[in-house]
């Protein structure tokens, strides 16, 4: 494979469990337990925050089922990168990769970090900055891969399948257990359609919680017989992840209208999933959940390093990166790659809050996926004969649908008064384009 090395079978050593386990990990945590609250008292009406969950879902889906083809077909570490890669050449694929590891992974993790402080500072006695219990939970993520390759995939799994079941028993509970009604609020007088930028900026920001959808295809170096495991990891993962979606937020719903997620000040109502089970199930109860929440989103930061490490050891097979980062210790373990995801991961939490990062990840990573997507019509002619163990479903509709819906929600979030994440993003590309050749380290991209 040109510029990206096939890995050794010993490499391989994550099935169908531990793939869709990861690719659990990746999505769950990483925002359900959040964004609700961020955004349910704009768009002012339960079919609105349902629409823009499932609109959410579909996105991930079509995204998913075209990337599935694609890791079916070049099983490689960073895959989504090199499908950019091959298509759209060197330097697409450069932004791909540098956007994907910045916002993707670095700025999500940062994220996720202060979500998890959120939580858990509802737990301790007295509160603790924010940014140092994020910091505190990404250095313990790092510590958990440095034992071996197959010990970090399985404290991943161990986690996932905590996290599934949790989140069930959370669902069941939580629509079956007798419930005072909803929190009353003001319902907005002239609530936003389903079409309206409010929507469509919802739209935007749950496509974070739905970010991990491309995990399968990155770690398919890691993944044995990927050309069965990778699109049934992500399939599997992705209606699963869905219906657990749709499920908390239907709990949400049952304790607090749109209108009342807020807090006392009138802000965002931040950890919603804890307002809602303490509300649910009482304080004892709701705190033991809010921990297990915290858990989750720890959970997500794990899942968020595993495969941080594996695009950085992509960028380095192409010549994108310095060259010991595709390096593996006799254990398997991306030591060098582990060591920049988290030394970049810690300096995120300077960029400021949550509001501040995902004004930022969220246009960047709709926009440079859609690269990775669209790589499946393009590669369907330019390599016509490449073996194909998956084909998307419904193509060329499917990565025609994710298309539209990114770009729509981009548009659409823009006439929202997201002007300035647009002017943010074009600076970083800028910056990105200025400092490539320094990043090569001198060497000529990868043929």
């Amino acid at each position: 494979m040109d510029g990206q090395p096939q890995p050794t079978d010993r490499f391989r050593v994550v099935g169908l469990v531990g793939a869709t386990g990861m690719i659990v990990a990746a999505m769950v945590g990483s925002g359900i337990f959040a964004l609700t609250g961020s955004f349910g008292a704009k768009v002012g009406t339960e079919s609105n925050i349902l629409f823009a969950w499932v609109v959410g879902g579909v996105l991930a889906l079509a995204g998913g089922l075209s990337l599935a083809e694609l890791g079916a077909m070049i099983p490689c570490s960073g895959g989504s990168v090199e499908f950019a890669r091959r298509a759209f050449g060197k330097a697409t694929g450069y932004l791909v990769a540098m956007v994907t590891i910045l916002a993707g992974y670095f700025l999500s993790i940062a994220a996720v970090g202060l979500m998890m402080a959120d939580y858990a500072n509802k737990l301790l006695p007295s509160p603790v900055h924010g940014h140092a219990i994020a910091a505190a939970a990404i250095v313990a993520a790092y510590a958990s891969q440095l034992t071996g390759l197959r010990a970090g995939f399985a404290f991943n799994t161990a986690l996932s399948l905590v996290k599934i079941g949790f989140i069930a028993l959370f669902v069941v509970l939580g629509l079956s257990w007798p419930v005072e009604p909803s929190v009353s609020g003001a319902a907005p007088a002239d609530a936003p359609t389903v079409l309206s930028p409010a929507v469509a900026s919802a739209v935007l920001t749950v496509s974070f919680a739905y970010l991990g959808w491309s995990t399968g295809a990155d770690i398919a170096g890691d993944v044995r017989d990927p050309g069965r495991n990778v699109p049934r990891s992500i399939i599997t993962a992705i209606a699963l992840v869905f219906a657990l979606y749709i499920g908390v937020n239907l709990v949400y719903l049952r304790v607090i209208e749109p209108a009342a997620m807020v807090e006392a000040d009138g802000t965002p109502m931040q950890a919603i999933g804890s307002v809602a089970a303490t509300r649910i199930f009482g304080g004892a109860v709701g705190t033991a959940m809010t921990a297990a929440i915290a858990l989750l989103l720890f959970s997500t930061i794990v899942s968020g390093t595993i495969t941080a490490a594996r695009i950085l050891e992509s960028m380095a097979h192409a010549r994108e990166a310095p060259a010991p980062l595709g390096e593996r210790t006799a254990r398997g373990i991306p030591m060098n790659a582990l060591h920049v995801t988290l030394a970049a991961s810690l300096a995120c939490l300077a960029i400021g809050n949550l509001d501040d990062i995902f004004g930022l990840l969220t246009v960047l990573i709709n926009a440079f996926s859609s690269l990775s997507v669209a790589a499946v019509i393009v590669l369907r002619r330019t390599m016509p004969d490449a073996p194909r163990p998956f084909r998307v479903p419904l193509y060329p509709i499917t990565p025609l649908v994710y298309l539209a819906l990114a770009g729509w929600s981009i548009a659409a979030s823009v006439l929202d008064g997201g002007v300035r994440a647009i002017v943010s993003s074009i600076v970083v590309v800028a910056a990105l384009l200025i400092v490539r050749p320094l990043l090569s380290g001198g060497r000529k991209p990868a043929p």
